[in-house]
C-alpha cells in the first residue's frame, strides 16, 4: 500500500484562538517552507507523494516554486488552500486541523483509497520519519501514539490512517476536539482523540504506540518553545523508557 504524507497548515491563524502564541503568518510560513524542504526529497522513496493542505486561504506559492525547482515529478505534489476557518477561534486548533483532514481526504486525488496516510502538523520535521513509516504495522488502520503520564492522551502531531480507519473514527471527529471545553488547558483535542480512539468497535485495528519515538524539530506553536531533536530532555527520556520500560506511556 502506498504512504502518502498529509502535511496540515495555517499559515494565517485568526485572532483568538486559545493556547496559541506562534501567530506570525510570516513566522508560521517559513516554517512551512523548512519542513516542506525536508519532506519534499522524501517523495519517490518513503512517500509516493505529499499533499500540503492550508486551510486560511494564504498565499503558498513559495511552496509550489520549491516543488517546480527540485525538478521531481509534480503529479505527486498536490497543494489545497481554501477557507476553512468559518468556526469560533475559540473551538481551537485541534477542531480546524481535523476539519482540515476531513476536507483533504475528501478532495485531494493523491488521498485515494488505497493509501496509507501520514498525517503531519506541517511546521514540524519528523527526523526520523523514515524509521516510523518502515516500521509501521502493515495491520493497522490507525497508528498513533497514546500517552498516559502526566495525562492521558493521544497526540495529534503525528498520526498515520488508511481509509477504513478514517471512515471509522476520525472523519467528523473534529467536532469533538473543541478546545473551549476547559478553557486555558491547551490538550483538550489530544484528550478528547483518546476517548474517541478508545472507543473504536472492533473490526478497526488501532496500534496505540509507534515502534518508534517521534524525534520532533520545531517551534511548538502553543508556547513558542522549541523541540531540540532527540537530545531534547523530554524526547531521550521517551527513547530510555521505550527500551527499558516499554509499559510506561509518557
Amino acid at each position: 500500500m502506498r504512504n502518502v504524507l498529509l502535511l496540515t497548515a495555517t499559515v494565517t491563524p485568526p485572532s483568538g484562538v486559545p493556547a496559541l502564541q506562534r501567530t506570525d503568518p510570516a513566522q508560521r510560513l517559513r516554517d512551512y517552507e523548512d519542513a516542506f524542504a525536508f519532506y519534499l526529497p522524501m517523495v519517490g522513496t518513503t512517500f509516493e507523494a505529499i499533499v500540503f493542505a492550508e486551510n486560511s486561504a494564504s498565499d503558498i506559492s513559495s511552496l509550489r516554486q520549491m516543488v517546480a525547482r527540485s525538478g521531481g515529478d509534480t503529479s505527486r505534489v498536490d497543494f489545497l488552500s481554501f477557507y476553512g476557518l468559518d468556526h469560533p477561534a475559540a473551538y481551537g486548533r485541534g477542531y480546524g486541523e481535523f476539519k482540515l483532514v476531513d476536507h483533504a481526504m475528501n478532495n485531494a486525488p493523491l488521498l485515494r483509497d488505497d493509501a496509507f496516510v501520514w498525517k503531519c502538523t506541517g511546521r514540524y520535521k519528523i527526523a526520523n520519519i523514515v524509521d516510523l513509516v518502515r516500521s509501521r504495522p502493515a495491520n493497522a488502520d490507525i497508528y498513533c501514539h497514546f500517552r498516559d503520564f502526566p495525562y492521558r492522551l493521544c497526540e495529534l502531531f503525528l498520526l498515520s490512517f488508511n481509509r477504513h480507519g478514517f471512515r471509522a473514527a476520525i472523519e467528523g471527529a473534529y467536532r469533538s476536539l473543541r478546545n473551549d471545553v476547559i478553557p486555558g488547558v491547551h490538550s483538550n483535542e489530544e484528550v478528547a482523540f483518546r476517548k474517541l480512539a478508545d472507543a473504536i468497535p472492533a473490526g478497526v485495528k488501532v496500534v496505540r504506540r509507534f515502534n518508534r519515538t517521534p524525534i520532533v524539530e520545531g517551534k511548538r506553536g502553543w508556547d513558542n518553545s522549541a523541540y531540540g531533536g532527540k537530545w531534547h530532555p523530554k524526547i531521550a527520556l521517551r527513547r530510555v523508557a521505550g527500551l527499558v520500560a516499554p509499559w510506561v506511556w509518557i
